[in-house]
């Protein structure tokens, strides 16, 4: 099995596809989410009530990451997008915050839940990628990360992008993911309706992910990744 031929390529990536680089995924045993008090600081409303710890749990995750480099998995899908000739379509939807699509060298990515990598002053609406040291401070008040918290929207800009590449697209690809949670379950209903093939690359394949996707393949991304996008 192979992607190549492909000219309209969207694939949706999830923590599954950081796991490898030493970063937890969200749900799940150990996953980020999986204690409750920190599951209260996602939402929304945290920024209102717990401001300063709710920001100050995601700029210890930030400077986790930073410590961690891309994976096999992150640097075969840059090279995968490198490699397409001048008239190919490709892009990255990713779920996750960590931003290392771009730092293994990927151009085309839609960042649908925002990144940890860019803060944003809700005073004056200023957004920059913050200097090590303590959590910033803009206007005199905390800043918060540019992410996609619980009551939230998907930003429009990122909800266009995925649509607009989905409609056009003749080959759909999820990896770390179960594709099946919304937002992002549409997407291969949208890739469906536009008669693309439609493949699933997960640790874990749920019957639910077996009924959308047209194919299924159980592994790790690091294993998959490589094999599949040369």
């Amino acid at each position: 099995m192979s992607f190549a031929g492909y000219r309209n390529i969207v694939v949706l990536t999830g923590a599954g596809l950081s796991q490898s680089a030493g970063l937890p995924t969200y749900r799940g045993p150990g996953g980020l989410w999986s204690d409750p008090e920190l599951e209260k600081l996602l939402d929304v409303a945290a920024l209102t009530s717990r401001r300063r710890e709710a920001c100050g749990m995601f700029w210890r995750f930030r400077q986790s990451i930073l410590r961690v480099e891309p994976t096999v998995a992150h640097r075969a899908l840059a090279a995968f997008e490198a490699a397409l000739p001048e008239d190919a379509n490709f892009l990255i939807v990713t779920q996750n915050i960590d931003g290392l699509h771009q730092r293994a060298g990927s151009q085309e990515v839609c960042e649908y839940h925002g990144t940890l990598m860019r803060w944003r002053c809700e005073k004056c609406g200023a957004e920059l990628e913050p200097p090590d040291g303590d959590v910033p401070v803009h206007c005199g008040l905390v800043m918060r990360p540019a992410i996609v918290l619980f009551g939230e929207l998907i930003p429009a800009e990122a909800s266009y992008a995925a649509k607009l590449a989905l409609r056009e697209c003749d080959l759909f690809v999820a990896i770390g993911t179960s594709g099946t949670v919304a937002p992002a379950s549409s997407f291969v209903r949208w890739a469906e309706l536009n008669g693309a093939r439609r493949v699933l690359l997960n640790l874990e394949i749920s019957g639910e992910a077996r009924d959308e996707f047209g194919e299924c393949i159980a592994g790790t991304a690091d294993e998959l990744v490589p094999r599949l996008f040369r």
